[in-house]
Protein backbone atom coordinates (compact mmCIF):
# COMPACT_ATOMS: atom_id res chain seq x y z
CA UNK A 1 0.00 0.00 0.00
CA UNK A 2 2.76 2.40 0.93
CA UNK A 3 4.81 1.50 -2.18
CA UNK A 4 1.86 2.33 -4.47
CA UNK A 5 1.54 5.76 -2.86
CA UNK A 6 5.26 6.44 -3.26
CA UNK A 7 5.13 5.28 -6.89
CA UNK A 8 2.15 7.55 -7.71
CA UNK A 9 3.75 10.57 -6.02
CA UNK A 10 7.02 9.93 -7.87
CA UNK A 11 5.19 9.59 -11.20
CA UNK A 12 3.29 12.85 -10.66
CA UNK A 13 6.53 14.62 -9.74
CA UNK A 14 8.31 13.38 -12.88
CA UNK A 15 5.44 14.49 -15.14
CA UNK A 16 5.24 17.93 -13.54
CA UNK A 17 8.98 18.49 -13.86
CA UNK A 18 9.17 17.35 -17.50
CA UNK A 19 6.31 19.50 -18.87
CA UNK A 20 7.94 22.94 -18.29
CA UNK A 21 11.23 21.64 -19.69
CA UNK A 22 9.66 21.10 -23.10
CA UNK A 23 8.04 24.52 -23.32
CA UNK A 24 11.09 26.57 -22.28
CA UNK A 25 13.74 25.54 -24.80
CA UNK A 26 16.94 27.52 -24.98
CA UNK A 27 16.86 28.27 -28.71
CA UNK A 28 13.79 28.79 -30.85
CA UNK A 29 13.83 29.01 -34.64
CA UNK A 30 12.26 32.00 -36.33
CA UNK A 31 8.98 31.11 -37.97
CA UNK A 32 8.72 31.80 -41.68
CA UNK A 33 12.48 32.19 -42.13
CA UNK A 34 14.61 30.24 -44.60
CA UNK A 35 18.22 29.63 -43.58
CA UNK A 36 20.97 28.18 -45.72
CA UNK A 37 23.84 28.77 -48.13
CA UNK A 38 23.28 30.73 -51.34
CA UNK A 39 23.74 28.46 -54.35
CA UNK A 40 22.73 30.94 -57.08
CA UNK A 41 21.27 34.40 -57.72
CA UNK A 42 19.15 35.36 -60.73
CA UNK A 43 19.63 39.14 -61.10
CA UNK A 44 16.49 39.88 -63.14
CA UNK A 45 13.96 39.04 -60.43
CA UNK A 46 16.26 38.64 -57.42
CA UNK A 47 15.53 34.94 -57.16
CA UNK A 48 17.88 33.23 -54.71
CA UNK A 49 18.46 29.49 -54.52
CA UNK A 50 19.25 28.51 -50.91
CA UNK A 51 20.51 25.10 -49.78
CA UNK A 52 19.81 24.34 -46.11
CA UNK A 53 21.85 22.16 -43.74
CA UNK A 54 19.88 19.05 -44.72
CA UNK A 55 20.66 19.45 -48.45
CA UNK A 56 17.22 20.70 -49.52
CA UNK A 57 17.29 23.49 -52.13
CA UNK A 58 14.66 26.25 -51.99
CA UNK A 59 14.12 29.05 -54.50
CA UNK A 60 12.89 32.33 -53.03
CA UNK A 61 12.05 35.68 -54.62
CA UNK A 62 13.33 38.55 -52.49
CA UNK A 63 12.98 42.34 -52.64
CA UNK A 64 16.41 43.21 -51.28
CA UNK A 65 19.62 41.16 -51.44
CA UNK A 66 21.94 43.88 -50.03
CA UNK A 67 25.53 42.49 -50.12
CA UNK A 68 24.74 38.76 -50.40
CA UNK A 69 26.99 36.70 -52.67
CA UNK A 70 27.00 33.06 -53.77
CA UNK A 71 28.40 30.92 -50.94
CA UNK A 72 27.21 33.19 -48.11
CA UNK A 73 25.09 31.75 -45.30
CA UNK A 74 21.85 33.75 -45.28
CA UNK A 75 18.50 34.08 -43.53
CA UNK A 76 15.55 35.11 -45.70
CA UNK A 77 12.64 36.64 -43.83
CA UNK A 78 10.00 39.08 -44.97
CA UNK A 79 11.41 39.38 -48.49
CA UNK A 80 14.88 40.40 -47.31
CA UNK A 81 18.05 38.33 -47.52
CA UNK A 82 20.50 38.97 -44.69
CA UNK A 83 23.86 37.40 -43.98
CA UNK A 84 23.87 35.20 -40.91
CA UNK A 85 26.59 33.53 -38.91
CA UNK A 86 26.71 29.77 -39.31
CA UNK A 87 27.82 28.17 -36.03
CA UNK A 88 30.98 26.11 -36.47
CA UNK A 89 30.29 23.81 -33.52
CA UNK A 90 26.64 23.13 -34.30
CA UNK A 91 25.13 25.10 -31.45
CA UNK A 92 25.43 27.85 -28.94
Amino acid sequence: MKSKTVLVVLLVFVVMVSIPGRSFTGHKEETGAVKGTVMGITPIEYEITVKDDHGKETKMKVKDISDVKVGDHVTIQGGKAQKSVKPKTGGY
